[in-house]
């Protein structure tokens, strides 16, 4: 105490005035520079100085004032402490809670980080490659079909549709630090946890309210939606993914057929390439060019970003979207407008 009261009171003299000094030290060290939960990686070098962990955390912007965080080490004697190896932060932590989080390390904990867009086989794939302790793909598919889950969180659906993947959509895409002795359920639990964080009361409640001309909304919805969104839209270009939900709900609720490819691809268990001709007949209800209206069940794991465009789609009145072979997406209200755009651009996967 009497060290921050010599802090205040060197601020002071400095010319800051001591209700001035008290504040600028209160907002640079115990507020956080956003309420926004977002995950950021940090890693400390052995022998890495305080002065260069400052700098580093102030270029990801998960601190204000390096002065302030140099000031605050020294009163808590933190420098030494800083343990080496590899952190996940967030933006919403203040200054004071970063510093402890980077004394609290765990040397046998390991980060990894699930892109938006994968369906939980990908995501178990990358739990194999990333050999955290005695951690396999095959136990965290396991602990992701726990059906004792739904009791847990109020936003799985309590009754699955059947299936080998009953949660897929639900295990959020983001960067994690995982403790080996917890297991694949630990892991799970914090992806749950965190789509649990993301898709907020305000989420909830705006999704609850019925919107017209679209079709009734639950959270079941909005994931499936997102899910095809994180497979089919441009992530270089933010508003495809809001232009490519809106074709899917002025789809919807003309009753024709989504004609989603990705959505075959994940019931033939693959990502790529395009289905064959043969496989475009499929009767199967993942066939959305055969069978109108949503898929049975998320077809991947969508991000913060797809999950915000289904619940706020910009108005339109796209009916057809394709990307060409530069990686522009092209939308279009008609049919041929459409195909002469496949004509002059070409797909990209042709």
């Amino acid at each position: 105490m009497k060290r921050l009261v010599a802090i205040i009171a060197i601020l002071a003299v400095l010319g800051f005035g001591t209700s001035r000094a008290y504040d600028w030290w209160n907002f640079n060290v115990n507020t956080p520079i956003s309420s926004a939960s977002h995950n950021v990686t940090f890693h400390i070098d052995p022998g890495e100085s305080p002065a260069q962990i400052g700098s580093d955390l102030y270029d990801l912007h998960l601190i204000r004032s390096t002065i302030a965080f140099d000031m605050y080490t020294r009163l808590t004697d933190a420098g030494p402490k800083f343990q080496a190896g590899s952190f996940v932060l967030n933006a919403n932590m203040s200054l004071s809670q970063i510093v402890t989080a980077l004394q609290h390390g765990r040397p046998d904990e390991k980060t990894i980080t699930f892109p938006e867009g994968f369906p939980l086989r990908s995501q178990a794939s990358l739990v194999d490659s990333k050999k955290i302790g005695t951690l396999t793909g095959a136990d965290y598919l396991k602990a992701a079909r726990d059906p004792a889950l739904a009791a847990a969180y109020s936003f799985l659906p309590t009754l699955p549709p059947p299936g080998d993947f009953p949660y897929e959509g639900y295990l959020f895409p983001d960067t994690y630090l995982v403790d080996p002795s917890l297991g694949a359920k630990g892991l799970v639990a914090a992806q749950l946890d965190q789509f649990a964080a993301v898709f907020s009361s305000d989420w909830r409640s705006q999704i609850a309210q019925a919107t017209p001309g679209r079709p009734k909304e639950d959270i079941r919805t909005i994931v499936i939606l997102a899910s095809m969104v994180d497979r089919e839209a441009n992530n270089k270009n933010a508003a495809d993914r809001g232009n490519v939900c809106s074709v899917y709900y002025n789809r919807l609720r003309q009753n024709i057929p989504l004609g989603v490819d990705a959505t075959l691809l994940y019931a033939l268990g693959r990502l790529t390439p395009e289905p064959t001709a043969a496989e475009l007949s499929l009767d199967s209800p993942y066939n959305t060019r055969k069978h109108a209206g949503l898929p049975p069940t998320p077809i991947s794991n969508p991000g913060k970003e797809a999950l915000a465009a289904c619940i706020n789609p910009p108005v339109t009145s796209y009916l057809f979207y394709f990307t060409d072979r530069q990686g522009t997406t092209h939308f279009e209200t008609n049919q041929q407008d459409f195909d002469n755009d496949i004509q002059k651009y070409g797909v990209s996967a042709s």
